[in-house]
C-alpha cells in the first residue's frame, strides 16, 4: 500500500487505493456525518469529511481538514468519555460513545459517535472512520424525563410527609374521641352505657387501622389479617369474664377504605354473636370463633363468625343474627353476600370476591 501521507488540506487527498476510492464516495454520498482520518499523520488529522458533517457542525470544509476531530469538543466535554475514545484510537479498536460537542457557534450538540479502525489486505490500520448521529433530542428528553422523575419523587415524599401528619392527627383525634366515649360510658341508664359501648368500639376499628398505618408507614394498604387479630383481641379484654375470642386470619393486604368496611363488618358480626353469648348459660364462659381465609383458588375472601361452646342459645336467634343498617350497606358496598345460619352453632359468613378488595382496582 503507498503510505505516502495524502495532502491534509485537500478534500479528495486519499491514497490512491482501489479499496478507499469507493470508501471516500460513499462517505461523500452518505447522509450520515462522517470524517476519515490519518492515523500515520501527526495526531491522526481528519483527511475526509462530508458535507453532512459540515451541516451539522457548521464549519467550512477547509477549517475542518487537517484537524484532529477533538476541535468539536469543549468545557463541558466529559473528559472520562473523551479519554475512552482517545485509548480506543491508540489500541486500534473499534468504540461507540456519546459525546457532548460544539458547533462553530458555539452551541451544543449531543453525538452518538462510532469509531471504527480501517485495516488494509496486510492487516495494518491505515485508516480511522467516524460517523455522528445527533441525538441532542434523545438526550434532552432522557434529562427532561429524569428530571421530571425528580420532581415527582420531590412531591410525592412532601406528600407522604403530609399524609403522615394527617394520619397522624386522625390517629390521636381518633384515641380522643375514644376516651370521651369511654367516659361518657360510667354516666347514665344501661342502655345508654351500652350504646356508646358499641359506637366506642366502632371508633376503635378505626384507630386500630390508623396505628397500622402509621406503624409501618404505608399509607395506602394494610395487612387486614394482623388489623382482624388486633381488634378482636380488644373485644376479647373488654369481655374477657364472660367469652373468648380466638381469631385465625390470613395475612391479605387491601387499601384502606376496604379494611375499614371488612373492620366494621367484623365489628358488628361480632357485637351480634356476643349479644348471643349473652343469652347463653351465663355458669359457661362463651367462645366466638373468627376466621379469615382469602382462597385463591376459588377467587374469594372468607369472613365466619360463630359461637362455639357457649352452651344453650336460645332457639329464637333470628333478630340477633339479622344485619344492622350499617352492615347492610358496608356489604352492599364490597359485593359481599352475607349468609346467616342460626343452628346449634350459630353462624355468621362474609364471602367476597377477591377482586373487589385488591389494591390493583
Amino acid at each position: 500500500m503507498d503510505n505516502e501521507a495524502p495532502r491534509t488540506d485537500d478534500a479528495d487527498a486519499v491514497p490512491p487505493n482501489f479499496a478507499t476510492w469507493p470508501l471516500g464516495e460513499v462517505i461523500r454520498q452518505s447522509h450520515t456525518p462522517t470524517v476519515l482520518t490519518n492515523p500515520s499523520l501527526p495526531d491522526n488529522p481528519i483527511i475526509l469529511v462530508n458535507e453532512a458533517f459540515l451541516s451539522l457542525t457548521g464549519y467550512e470544509r477547509d477549517e475542518v481538514m487537517g484537524r484532529n476531530c477533538r476541535f468539536l469538543a469543549g468545557e463541558e466535554t466529559d473528559v472520562e468519555v473523551s479519554g475512552k475514545i482517545r485509548l480506543a484510537v491508540q489500541e486500534s479498536r473499534p468504540i461507540t460513545a456519546t459525546l457532548l460537542n460544539h458547533r462553530k457557534d458555539g452551541s451544543r450538540f449531543w453525538s452518538e459517535l462510532h469509531i471504527s479502525p480501517i485495516l488494509d489486505e496486510t492487516g495494518t490500520l491505515v485508516f480511522f472512520v467516524g460517523y455522528q448521529r445527533d441525538i441532542t433530542w434523545k438526550v434532552e428528553a432522557d434529562e427532561a424525563l429524569r428530571d421530571a422523575h425528580a420532581e415527582i419523587g420531590k412531591r410525592l415524599a412532601e406528600r407522604e410527609d403530609l399524609i403522615r401528619e394527617i394520619q397522624h392527627r386522625v390517629r390521636n383525634n381518633l384515641q380522643t374521641i375514644i376516651s370521651l366515649l369511654h367516659l361518657e360510658r360510667r354516666r347514665g341508664d344501661p342502655a345508654v352505657r351500652e350504646r356508646v359501648g358499641v359506637i366506642a368500639r366502632r371508633v376503635g376499628v378505626l384507630g386500630s387501622i390508623h396505628e397500622q398505618l402509621e406503624a409501618f408507614g404505608n399509607w395506602n394498604t394494610i395487612d387486614f389479617g394482623r388489623h382482624l387479630r388486633e381488634t378482636s383481641a380488644a373485644f376479647a379484654n373488654l369481655f374477657e369474664d364472660t367469652v373468648a375470642i380466638e381469631v385465625d386470619a390470613d395475612p391479605f393486604i387491601c387499601d384502606v377504605q376496604t379494611a375499614v368496611s371488612l373492620g366494621l363488618i367484623t365489628n358488628e358480626l361480632i357485637s351480634a354473636q356476643l349479644d348471643l353469648v349473652s343469652r347463653g348459660d351465663a355458669s359457661r364462659r362463651g367462645e366466638i370463633r373468627v376466621v379469615f381465609r382469602h382462597r385463591e383458588d376459588a377467587g374469594v375472601v372468607e369472613l365466619t363468625v360463630k359461637i362455639v361452646g357457649a352452651g344453650t342459645i336460645p332457639r329464637l336467634v333470628s333478630d340477633a343474627l339479622q344485619p344492622s343498617d350499617i352492615v347492610d350497606a358496608l356489604v352492599e358496598g364490597i359485593g359481599a353476600e352475607l349468609v346467616l345460619d342460626g343452628g346449634e352453632t350459630p353462624t355468621m359468613m362474609l364471602v367476597v370476591p377477591a377482586r373487589n378488595l385488591m389494591t390493583e382496582r
